[in-house]
């Protein structure tokens, strides 16, 4: 626990009231969360997820989505990946709101590394979030469980 401390990174259980209650309502919900910045545990929230190579148009649509959603009050919550993901981040930190980004590895791993900018943004204006303890580095695998 001073490991995480000393690194900013907060912990949670599903024993904890602070824990999501959406994600603790869905099929086989993570039984502790690494997060960085904050959570609230009932804020209302939309997942805008897609490829990572898309195209001009599908990324000014994501970033559009983004941004509206976070004027409406709604956070986004998307995986940091290249493409879609990044363009609906920036869009809701755009838009003035915030964005929860889930990754697939500990917090201490930016995947992709160029993502490390947004990463930081996003937890001082929303939350970064893993079920993944920190040193565990992004593995194929590990996406889609997120």
């Amino acid at each position: 626990m001073d490991k995480l401390k000393q690194a900013g990174v907060g912990f949670l259980t599903l024993a904890d009231d602070a824990y999501p209650a959406p994600l603790r309502r869905i099929f086989d919900p993570p039984a502790a969360l690494f997060y960085s910045g904050e959570l609230y545990p009932e804020e209302t929230a939309v997942a805008v997820v897609g490829t990572r190579r898309c195209s001009s148009y599908g990324q000014l649509v994501a970033e559009r989505l983004g941004r509206e959603l976070a004027e409406a009050g709604v956070t986004v919550v998307s995986g940091l990946a290249r493409g879609v993901d990044t363009a609906a981040h920036r869009g809701a930190l755009a838009g003035g709101g915030r964005t929860i980004a889930v990754l697939g590895a500990g917090l201490d791993t930016c995947y992709p590394a160029s993502n490390r900018r947004l990463m930081k943004e996003i937890a001082a204006k929303g939350a970064v979030v893993s079920e993944f303890p920190l040193g565990v580095f992004a593995e194929p695998w590990h996406f889609p469980v997120r």
